[in-house]
């Protein structure tokens, strides 16, 4: 005999073995049932301590799942096909488990769901390939345990008669003690079932994504009816042009305009004393989501976190309540198509453009910057009364595909990965990123001046982001429950020296108002009309910082149900309402 054939028939025999004993395992049923049970009730487990539960909540949110798991893997003595039918839950216990590792806190929320389907492919790739190690580690859990039952159904491996009646008991008993557990709990009014068990909430959330998907859908049809019966109250008789620019997670703290210690707005300093114009920075402004897909609509809308849930989905943008005053309207985004409000929004304007799309290679090449050789094409026109509207990528991450190399003020700017050790470079590209908007942002007044127009420009990003700020790690944004660092946002009105010397009781309120704290979605689409001299039966509360009579609002959020809620009751943690306090006392 051969060293070869000898080794073969050692490696089969030690495989005929295996497999006897796994098919063994099977019929007895005990451990195997038992390891996927435990797979199954992580999330749980984690949940209990994240959300900071009552213990009998808790406690229900744990028996209470593992008690039907239980039963169902008992129901059917093929244990390789009930496992591949509980493929539902097992991507619902590997989405929160990524979700946990990200956020470190919530079950998975509306927003998440929704995410999947408005983030576009190139985004959702930046993102995975930093979300590496929490994928590593679902992919270990329950890649295995899928792999096995593939394997039970191949070979007919089954559980045996007498194993799967005593397990069956066991299940019986677990539920009846799970049972007597919830009763319990909901009787003491700690237990809200479907916002407190895993994976109903989870469900929930799911169901509420596609409701908002199935009512985006029908918008088409409801829209139309909408008018903002806006007129102008200004003559025709000199040019106006307002330039609205919707920034991308960019976080005011790191802004030199607000007292960061480094020189990311060198341009926008340098306006004023270059007589370009006027620049009055709202140092104040909050952001009342952190989601894009809820932020935009928040900014471009005159709808305020009171009615937007009741409201979003039969609403026109701020570009149609433009056109109907007369103006000729553009909307040019950085972005990419994402199925959302925002890609609605665009589509009122006369014009339409996605320079990613339009341009990619310009687009790779020059960021943000891309956006000024199309608005050059706009103004050029010549339109008597315009509006443009431009929407960046901003500071999305990845940061260091945000601005054009030579643009790296700040080095080493390269990271390989989201960790501790890596956030010098993290924080240097993320403030390039700010470097790039600054450049933006100074381009466009300095092309508004040159116009000799009555010209404004308004600037608010649409929510912050965490780079890892504290002892939480947290890192991103659209968390389910927000950060002071994630709703810190910029706001800034810029006027040219044409528009001050004719309306100069504007720029004498812009600068009174800056004083006062901001709520970007309240403000930002009212301070656009306000600046055009545009009125509507639509808005009735003084909300723009234009207004002689304008009066912050209290802190609110939308939350990831669509409710408005206080902010300090938002998920806060006493550092977030701390350092919102020390803003608003500023």
């Amino acid at each position: 005999m051969s060293a070869s054939a000898g080794a073969n028939g050692v490696s089969n025999s030690i495989s005929m073995k295996l497999s006897d004993r796994l098919r063994r395992a099977v019929e007895n049923g005990a451990l195997p049932v038992y390891i996927f049970l435990i797979l199954l009730i992580i999330p749980n487990v984690i949940l209990g301590f994240t959300e900071k539960m009552p213990l009998m909540v808790a406690a229900v949110n744990v028996a209470l799942p593992l008690a039907v798991y239980y039963l169902l893997l008992t129901l059917s003595p093929r244990l390789g096909r009930t496992i591949w039918l509980f493929f539902p839950v097992i991507f619902l216990d590997a989405f929160q488990i990524v979700l946990l590792w990200l956020y470190k806190r919530s079950v998975i929320a509306v927003d998440m769901f929704l995410n999947l389907v408005t983030t576009n492919p190139g985004e959702a790739g930046e993102l995975l390939g930093n979300m590496l190690p929490s994928i590593i580690i679902v992919v270990v859990l329950y890649v295995p345990p899928l792999a096995f039952a593939t394997v039970m159904l191949c070979k007919g491996w089954n559980i045996g008669r007498d194993s799967l009646m005593r397990q069956r008991r066991y299940a019986l008993w677990l539920a009846i003690a799970a049972a007597t557990l919830t009763v319990a709990a909901g009787l003491g009014g700690e237990l809200r079932f479907r916002r407190d068990i895993f994976p109903i909430n989870a469900l929930d959330n799911a169901r509420l994504a596609g409701r908002h998907a199935i009512k985006l859908r029908q918008r088409a049809a409801i829209e139309p009816e909408f008018s903002f019966d806006a007129r102008s109250v200004r003559p025709d008789s000199c040019r106006e042009v307002i330039v609205l620019v919707v920034g991308e997670t960019s976080r005011a703290d790191h802004w030199a305009l607000n007292g960061y210690g480094r020189p990311t707005n060198p341009r926008l300093m340098r306006l004023e004393a270059d007589s370009c114009g006027r620049l009055v920075n709202f140092r104040r402004s909050l952001s009342q989501s952190n989601t894009t897909h809820k932020s935009v609509p928040l900014l471009l809308t005159h709808l305020t976190p009171e009615n937007y849930a009741d409201s979003i989905y039969s609403v026109r943008s701020v570009i149609s309540a433009f056109k109907e005053a007369g103006y000729s309207t553009a909307f040019v985004t950085a972005q990419k198509h994402n199925r959302s409000f925002i890609e609605f929004f665009g589509n009122e304007a006369d014009t339409t453009i996605y320079i990613g799309e339009d341009s990619p290679e310009k687009f790779a090449k020059a960021g943000d910057l891309g956006l000024l050789d199309y608005l050059d094409s706009i103004l050029a026109k010549g339109a008597r009364k315009q509006l443009v509207v431009l929407h960046c990528y901003g500071s999305h991450f990845s940061y260091r595909d945000r601005y054009p190399a030579d643009m790296a003020r700040f080095t080493p700017d390269s990271y390989s990965e989201i960790s501790t050790g890596e956030r010098d470079a993290l924080i240097n590209a993320y403030d390039n990123t700010i470097v790039a908007t600054d450049s933006l942002l100074s381009g466009i007044a300095r092309r508004l001046e040159r116009l000799r127009a009555n010209a404004a420009m308004i600037y608010s990003s649409d929510h912050g982001e965490d780079i890892l700020d504290d002892s939480r790690g947290l890192f991103l944004h659209a968390s389910p429950c927000p950060t002071f660092y994630q709703v810190y946002v910029p706001f800034i009105v810029w006027l040219s020296n044409s528009y001050v010397a004719r309306y100069p009781e504007i720029s004498e309120n812009l600068t009174r108002n800056s004083r006062l704290p901001v709520a970007s979605g309240d403000s930002f689409t009212p301070t656009a009309l306000g600046l055009a001299g545009i009125t509507t039966p639509r808005i009735t509360t003084p909300m723009s910082v234009t207004d002689s009579n304008y009066r912050p609002l209290p802190r609110r959020y939308l939350n990831d149900h669509n409710e408005c809620i206080g902010l300090m009751q938002s998920g806060f943690i006493k550092n977030d309402c701390q350092l919102t306090r020390q803003l608003d006392r500023m």
